[in-house]
């Protein structure tokens, strides 16, 4: 059998794979170099908690490296790459998730500042699994939808004929609500670290609604801090930067706050723990127990959005919930009181309860 290590928040990976696998369990932030070498790790599944790097992998055995999100920033691909270490990620395992999020925090800003629905223009800046699903809500309810994405548009990607694709700088200028989705890249040809700087922060109109929910540093928040002190705009924040210990001042200032847990549906975590085990099977040819994951995913059914949808239903059904409105009280609570917001938004995370998705896109 493999000797397969898995982050114990992976959700179900080590029930699917206990019969055809000797498991070790472990806390993301506390594996070390040594614990992979002394117990043989061959396979290794992660979180975004822990850097899979040189320091990590030196003189293990590994072959086999998977993470169970979809952001791949805490990877080393060049040191995989150099190894021949095989790596897989979740891309799109919360999509919906995120999706859902966007459009709930949309719905609550168009109903409590009564904003004409004919009147929405949606700038969707990074047109990947998240962004296309925004846009189809978004040709849903007849916004005009404006996208950019650079590297698409060079391998000459055909956009929908609903889509208009513009310059960022023309998306900002345009739109009464901006959503950002791309990943965190600090080169190449079209890097996103401090993409939306000043310098474009500046063309976004008064009122309009900015919603981050990519990664931090997409956004300069100190840039950000500083238009806000001469222009109105309804911020909703999911990822920060130097997490976890965020900008309190930033939280404050926010229409909506939340600690990362956009992509954090139960849904999204069981879709992610699935593709690890069709992963696995694909590597060692091994057959898990998908029926664990299938059981769980069956159990649910969930509203389809569509053109004849009751939106205003569907935002009190998702708001009955009540998760995400706990998430944004529990942000500006911690930066109002005298607890540690680093301790605490840890902790948040990690203790972070069911929350099932309420619509499909």
């Amino acid at each position: 059998m493999y000797n397969v290590f898995i982050d114990y928040n992976i959700n179900l990976l080590d029930e699917v794979l206990k019969d055809i696998a000797n498991i070790t369990l472990f806390d993301g932030k506390n594996l070390t170099n040594e614990e992979l070498i002394d117990k043989n790790c061959e396979i290794l599944f992660v979180r975004s908690t822990i850097n899979v790097n040189e320091q990590l992998l030196r003189n293990t055995n590994v072959k086999f490296v998977a993470t169970a999100t979809t952001g791949i920033d805490h990877i080393d691909l060049a040191y995989l790459n150099k190894n021949n270490i095989i790596f897989y990620d979740a891309a799109g395992s919360n999509s919906n998730s995120v999706a859902e999020y966007v459009f709930y925090v949309i719905l609550r800003w168009i109903i409590e500042n009564k904003i004409n629905f004919n009147k929405l223009k949606i700038g969707i800046i990074g047109y990947g699994r998240i962004g296309k699903k925004i846009a189809n809500f978004s040709h849903i309810i007849n916004a005009q939808i404006f996208v950019n994405d650079p590297p698409l548009k060079a391998n000459n990607y055909l956009f929908p004929d609903y889509v208009n694709y513009v310059e960022i700088e023309e998306l900002l200028e345009n739109c009464n609500i901006i959503t950002n989705h791309v990943p965190l890249t600090y080169d190449g040809n079209y890097p996103t670290f401090n993409l939306i700087n000043y310098n474009l922060l500046k063309l976004i109109k008064e009122n309009s609604l900015l919603i981050h929910t990519s990664r931090g540093g997409v956004v300069n928040e100190k840039d950000l801090i500083s238009l806000l002190e001469k222009v109105n705009l309804s911020l909703a924040i999911d990822v920060w930067e130097n997490e976890p210990n965020i900008n309190c001042n930033l939280v404050e200032k926010c229409f909506f706050a939340t600690p990362h847990i956009a992509g954090y549906s139960y849904n999204g975590k069981l879709n992610g723990s699935l593709m690890m085990a069709k992963y696995f099977e694909e590597y060692t040819k091994l057959k898990p127990n998908y029926d664990i994951f299938l059981n769980e995913l069956n159990k649910y059914k969930y509203l389809l959005i569509s053109g004849n949808s009751d939106f205003y239903h569907i935002y009190q059904k998702i708001k009955n919930n009540r998760l995400y409105d706990l998430d944004n009280d529990f942000l500006k609570f911690v930066c109002k009181s005298n607890l540690d917001i680093k301790s605490e938004f840890t902790k948040y995370r990690k203790k972070y309860p069911i929350r099932y998705e309420t619509i499909i896109f």
